[in-house]
């Protein structure tokens, strides 16, 4: 009975994926195709300041409009049955907008300061709050497609924005300079796409001006803690390049910006794509007083087996990456590409973990562990760069996220049991040692064979092997 309820779990989740999935492969071609691209255009000064204005971009939003869409997921199923939806969208605008008008005033007091401290030009700062506001508007859309369960409007939005971005960038890079050119066809682009799914969506509920304080409070309850919470995690994952920015180390700015950007876009719309897709499951059933424990456990077994591979190959296999991808120039990327995928990994991971803060709406407690860790995140980015450079930020990064997952795997409620640790651990160790193994075989009967300037076919053949490999032992990795 138990096999049973874990191939329904199973074919679940992957179809859930599955229906998910194409429009991420876009943003795995744009990564592999633009982000070389753009390292190739702007020199390694305008990549570093690019690379803040995009992590600052991910900072404002985190503060602004993210820990309020997020609530329209995990609360849209309860408003619902309570017939509330009006005024559950009534509210969210009115704190996203007194949110938004916070973050201006911020602008205003500390603009001067910023530009001179970080060498970020004015014009671009502004630029970066300006994309506030669609990028605000596309995370509640996309939220809303999460929960409407339209995920072909999402992908030919995912069409949509690639081409539209690309499309004017091209047009403004010979009016503009080059920082300007990329962020102006941002905004251009994503407000094109707000437009078309909003007019594709068509929500019945009508907006009402009366504000309902309980559903405000329940909402702010719930995410505001998530606030400090994703404003740690972001330290975590990107403060290394304002220090070396502070520290007027442009280059290793540039280097560190353009192998997270690269990482982050290859890996990040695989592994939340995977989430996105089966969080909304998760609290249906909760919601609906179902049990959640073999979900729950299925989903990071199967997040496991299905992207581990991936991450062993930027282990194994760094070098050839760097040197296939990028010019002599950003080499160094090399070191730092297995930090930053692990850490990524990790980081999808640990939101699976924590779905039981969000469940039982104590989001402080979360909040807490990660302002811990986030200090001693920065601490370790403080002592280590001047010492190890990217050596030293990608030990910060990974061991503070390493010891975010252990804390919050440390906590538990009396009153939800959600995981088996044994199943996950197995399915994981079976999963790495297969990869590990295939890598020392490549490594003995092929590697030495192929030409230098072919090198990026062992990875190839690494990867491939690997899911061939974990397709045919699935019945013993998935028990």
């Amino acid at each position: 009975m138990d096999r049973v309820i874990r191939l329904k779990n199973y074919k679940i989740l992957l179809n859930s994926f599955f229906q998910y999935l194409p429009s991420r492969f876009l943003v795995v071609i744009n990564s592999l195709i633009i982000i070389p691209f753009l390292g190739f255009i702007l020199t390694q000064k305008e990549m570093g300041i690019y690379q803040l204005s995009v992590g600052a971009l991910n900072l404002l939003c985190t503060c602004s409009t993210d820990w309020i869409t997020k609530s329209s997921l995990r609360f849209y199923e309860k408003y619902k049955l309570e017939n509330k939806l009006e005024e559950f969208y009534s509210n969210i605008i009115f704190i996203s907008l007194i949110a938004y008008i916070a973050i201006c005033i911020a602008y205003f007091i500390s603009k001067d300061n910023i530009c001179t401290k970080f060498y970020i030009p004015h014009d671009i700062l502004l630029t970066t709050i300006i994309l506030i506001i669609p990028c605000g508007i596309r995370q509640f859309l996309y939220q809303m497609l999460r929960i409407l369960n339209r995920p072909f409007l999402y992908t030919f939005s995912i069409i949509i924005y690639q081409f539209t971005h690309l499309i004017f960038f091209l047009a403004l890079f010979k009016i503009s300079h080059n920082i300007s050119a990329i962020l102006n066809a941002m905004i251009i682009a994503m407000v094109i796409i707000d437009i078309y799914i909003i007019k594709e969506i068509k929500l019945k509920e009508k907006i009402k001006l009366k504000i309902e304080q309980n559903l405000i409070q329940e909402t702010l309850k719930y995410s505001l803690p998530t606030i400090i919470t994703n404003t740690s995690i972001w330290t975590l994952l990107h403060i290394n390049k304002f220090v070396f920015q502070r520290m007027g180390l442009f280059n290793l700015t540039a280097t560190a910006g353009i192998a997270w950007v690269y990482t982050s876009y290859l890996l990040t719309p695989l592994f939340s794509t995977f989430l996105f897709a089966v969080f909304p499951i998760i609290i249906k059933k909760y919601e609906n007083k179902q049990a959640i424990k073999s979900i729950v456990t299925s989903t990071i077994q199967l997040y496991s087996t299905l992207f581990i591979p991936i991450i062993s190959l930027f282990l194994f296999y760094s070098k050839e990456i760097t040197s296939t991808m990028f010019s002599t120039e950003y080499s160094l990327a090399s070191t730092i590409f297995p930090f930053f995928a692990t850490t990524i990994f990790l980081h999808e991971l640990m939101k699976i973990i924590n779905v039981k803060y969000h469940l039982k709406n104590k989001t402080y407690i979360e909040m807490l562990v990660t302002i811990f860790i986030g200090i001693i995140c920065i601490l370790l980015n403080i002592i280590l760069i001047p010492e190890y450079k990217l050596l030293g930020a990608g030990i910060a990064m990974l061991s503070s996220m390493i010891l975010l997952i252990i804390f919050n795997s440390l906590i538990n409620f009396q009153n939800i049991d959600y995981l088996y640790p044994k199943k996950i651990f197995k399915s994981a160790v079976k999963t790495l040692l297969i990869s590990i193994l295939i890598f020392i075989l490549l490594n003995i009967s092929i590697t030495r064979i192929i030409p230098q300037n072919y090198q990026i076919i062992t990875p190839i053949l690494f990867i491939v092997i690997n899911y061939i490999t974990l397709w045919n032992c699935k019945n013993k990795i998935l028990v």
